[in-house]
């Protein structure tokens, strides 16, 4: 007897009451008949870009009749929280995964431990055959660089990079900036400080860095930890600040002139795009493949033109816009 089913045994022995009879065979009949549905776990838990992928996914699934059951971990930091989650979550017999790997070595255990379809989102680790979804994070670099350029009009000689450089897709990011500066300025000197995976290690690395830092023209972040570090801890510094993802802090910098601008990803789009592609799959085998997503530089010109400065109306702009 299923452990429901022997629940509502002594419920109804105990009560002899009709009512209550009903009430159970309801709740066992509910419980009984579920949505299929999509694991998503994501690389952090309470980033504003997670929130928005979040929802991007959920929007798809409920227009196809899923669910989404999301988790993240609460620092894009180790392995063995990733998949003590997906193994968690392997109880609800859901159809298949949608996950940002913190680490290569989750998605080599899940190739030989899962055997539901695939779909990363964000990152892929060098080398991986799963698709995914994400931002084009050389385009986006270059993007950033090529904004800095336009709006800044000056000679740039030194500039800093912060990054988490164990992160392929970030590694891309700062390469697109990099070689974009490259191509206009010949001599510059470019600078790359490992930011580690924690807005406190990076910090840490600007406080041990601030005397180069001062002399930099520019100083860009490839992602959010990074681009509230610079925020938080150079806003006294008069050099051009470039971030990546949106935030409120980095929105607050830009409309403040303390900071030129960022880049933001179709965060929304990348949650919807993933799970329908998986859906898709699921239902009529269709072969899951790659989609690179384009971002938009935010600059003060752009947050005056929102209905209202917020991360939300940016990512639903940038949902209407290509995402190729």
């Amino acid at each position: 007897m299923s452990p429901l089913l022997s629940v509502a045994s002594r419920i109804v022995a105990s009560t002899k009451n009709f009512t209550v009879l009903i009430a159970v065979c309801a709740l066992i009949f509910s419980c009984n008949i579920q949505s299929k549905c999509l694991v998503m776990v994501t690389a952090g838990g309470g980033h504003t870009f997670w929130r928005a992928t979040t929802l991007g996914a959920q929007q798809a699934a409920s227009d196809y009749g899923y669910q989404i059951i999301s988790r993240g971990t609460y620092e894009s930091t180790t392995a063995s929280a990733q998949l003590s989650i997906i193994n968690f979550f392997k109880n609800y017999a859901c159809e298949g995964l949608i996950l940002a790997p913190n680490e290569k070595s989750v998605v080599d255990a899940l190739i030989q431990d899962y055997d539901k379809p695939i779909i990363l989102i964000d990152r892929k680790p060098e080398h991986s055959q799963l698709p995914v979804v994400k931002t084009n994070d050389y385009f986006a670099g270059e993007l950033a660089a090529k904004q800095l350029i336009e709006l800044s009009q000056q000679t740039i000689d030194l500039a800093i990079v912060i990054n988490n450089q164990t992160e392929a897709h970030l590694n891309q990011r700062a390469l697109g900036f990099t070689n974009q500066l490259k191509q206009t300025f010949s001599s510059v000197n470019i600078k790359h400080l490992h930011s580690g995976r924690s807005v406190g290690t990076a910090r840490e690395i600007i406080f041990h860095e601030k005397a180069l830092i001062r002399k930099a023209q520019v100083i860009y972040a490839t992602n959010e930890l990074g681009s509230l570090a610079i925020n938080q801890d150079l806003a006294e510094i008069s050099n051009i600040k470039v971030g990546f993802d949106c935030h409120p802090a980095l929105i607050k910098a830009t409309t403040d002139n303390k900071m030129l601008g960022f880049i933001s990803q179709n965060a929304f789009q990348i949650g919807y795009a993933s799970a329908a592609k998986l859906i898709s799959n699921i239902e009529s085998k269709a072969t899951l493949s790659s989609l690179y997503l384009k971002p938009i530089f935010i600059d003060y010109a752009f947050i005056q033109k929102l209905p209202e400065a917020n991360c939300q109306a940016i990512y639903q702009h940038l949902a209407q816009t290509s995402v190729n």
